[in-house]
């Protein structure tokens, strides 16, 4: 008598093998349409049959314009009208189009009166009232989601103000989509595609999100080892620099602390190494394996951070050879900075020259002073210490700059609590995550987020700044809708085509 095992197994066989054939016969059902491609003609490639540019807004250029339509095919002969305007938001586009068509261009609306003519495809922008709109002949119509797409392929290019590259960029967009084969739409592969990926979908989506973990484990994995090697080549020379550095310096003294517990910490980044080391590849996707993977990679690299900066420390305060380069390594960050200064501040039309000047004048006066610690220590006038005293009021004074730089930025950007807070997050979320650069002295005795660097900075806002604009769009996109009607003047015409706001 079969058993429930038997009839659990036979089951899953029945499953299985259904799961088979519908496979099977939907795998079968996608192939048409690629057979019916495969068999077809090749498409008629047209250029546009006539480009008619109606210009009342001044914002396109003509030579530009029909020399970009030249590359552009079209499935069947098309007449392409590129038609400006100044308007105001809240009026309607299509409303004036029309207007415009049946006073000034009667030959673009059908002989009925109640369509575009055959053959047309219409592109609109209005750059004051900000809209845009795509209009077609009856012959050449395309649904409203389509039409919503061909001017989403324009809006990069209406944002950045390039009327011209807008209107190719939608023209090409609806070149590829007038008169398409029905087995060239998008809707059709979907429909036999959705089954042949349900099969494997998961067990691929699973795959690959392993195979992605391992990779990014995998490469933290040799970063650490690497910055472990460097530490394990370095730890004879770390220890003698170690015991030569002047505790009576004050510099010298907070290093020293840091390196207190190098040796507690370096053997036991040994034993993570040892047993990370022992972990078979295709393991390492495992969460217990990958933070344990960056817990390591941050401790080797602040050891060999930290060995460097050892290093730098006794030669600058001993003044051992080679003093010199010790020196450039201390100045190093405060020199990036300032050559980012003038970036920071070039093109920024809602700030004053009261907001910008104290950043610009900075940058002369700080190398000047760079130049005189440097100067000074070549001479003996001025200890070590004396000099990275010098350098650390250097980056403190430009810490206060940045800070006073960052609250009119965002003063000047932010129209919101929300947007601020934005800002502000992401500008304090860089500022403490800015890597500490390898034998800085500065940046190894003070805390993370000390000081402000022009890196962190820059990273900060536009990451912020970024965030602010998409919460912006999105406001936009679900407050306003596309508009399809020609307003009451437009009586009963109902040629396709559609407006929207960018």
């Amino acid at each position: 008598m079969p058993t429930d095992t038997d009839y659990v197994r036979s089951g899953l066989r029945d499953v299985l093998a259904t799961m088979a054939a519908f496979g099977l016969a939907l795998g079968l059902l996608a192939a048409v349409p690629a057979a019916l491609v495969m068999g077809a003609s090749p498409a008629q490639a047209d250029q546009a049959e006539e480009v008619i540019l109606e210009d009342g807004a001044g914002v396109i250029h003509e030579p530009t314009l029909r020399e970009g339509l030249t590359d552009i095919d079209f499935r069947e002969p098309t007449t392409v009208v590129v038609w400006t305007q100044r308007g105001e938001a809240e009026s309607n586009l299509n409303e004036r189009l029309l207007a415009d068509a049946r006073e000034n261009h009667p030959e673009w609306i059908s002989d009925d009166g109640q369509k575009w003519t055959d053959g047309l495809f219409i592109y609109a922008i209005d750059p004051e009232g900000r809209l845009q709109g795509v209009y077609f002949g009856e012959d050449r119509k395309v649904g409203l989601e389509t039409q919503e797409d061909i001017r989403e392929d324009a809006v990069e290019s209406l944002t950045e103000a390039n009327w011209t590259q807008a209107a190719l960029d939608a023209t090409e967009s609806a070149a590829a989509v007038m008169n398409r084969p029905w087995y060239q739409h998008p809707g059709v592969w979907i429909g036999g595609a959705i089954v042949v990926v349900v099969g494997g979908i998961f067990g691929g989506a699973v795959a690959a999100g392993r195979k992605k973990q391992q990779q990014k484990a995998q490469a933290e994995l040799d970063r650490g080892n690497q910055a472990f090697a460097n530490v394990s080549t370095d730890l004879e020379a770390t220890e003698l620099n170690a015991h030569t550095v002047p505790e009576g310096s004050k510099y010298g003294a907070m290093v020293l602390e840091r390196y207190r517990t190098f040796h507690e910490r370096y053997v036991e980044t040994a034993r993570q190494n040892d047993r990370l080391s022992g972990i078979p590849a295709k393991k390492l996707h495992r969460k217990e394996h990958r933070r344990a993977i960056t817990a390591y990679l941050k401790q080797a690299e602040e050891l060999d951070q930290l060995d460097d900066t050892v290093g730098s420390t006794n030669t600058l305060l001993n003044k051992y050879p080679g003093w010199p380069e010790a020196w450039d390594i201390q100045t190093a960050p405060m020199r990036e900075d300032l050559r980012q200064i003038d970036e920071l501040v070039t093109g920024q039309p809602k700030l004053t020259a009261d907001q910008l000047t104290p950043l610009r004048s900075f940058r002369p006066e700080a190398e000047r002073e760079l130049e005189r610690l440097g100067a000074g220590l070549e001479t003996g006038q001025i200890s070590p210490d004396e000099a990275l005293d010098g350098l650390d009021s250097l980056r403190v004074r430009l810490t206060g700059l940045l800070d006073d730089y960052a609250k009119a930025q965002i003063d000047a950007f932010a129209t919101s609590d929300a947007e601020r807070q934005t800002l502000q997050g992401e500008l304090e979320r860089e500022r403490h995550r800015a890597s500490r650069r390898p034998g800085s002295i500065l940046d190894t005795v003070h805390q993370p987020g000390w000081f402000w660097t022009a890196t962190a900075f820059h990273l900060g806002y536009s990451s912020g700044q970024s965030h602010v604009v998409t919460a912006r769009e999105q406001a936009e996109a679900s407050a306003s809708s596309s508009s399809t009607g020609y307003g009451s003047s437009g009586g009963s015409f109902s040629g396709a085509g559609s407006s929207s706001s960018f």
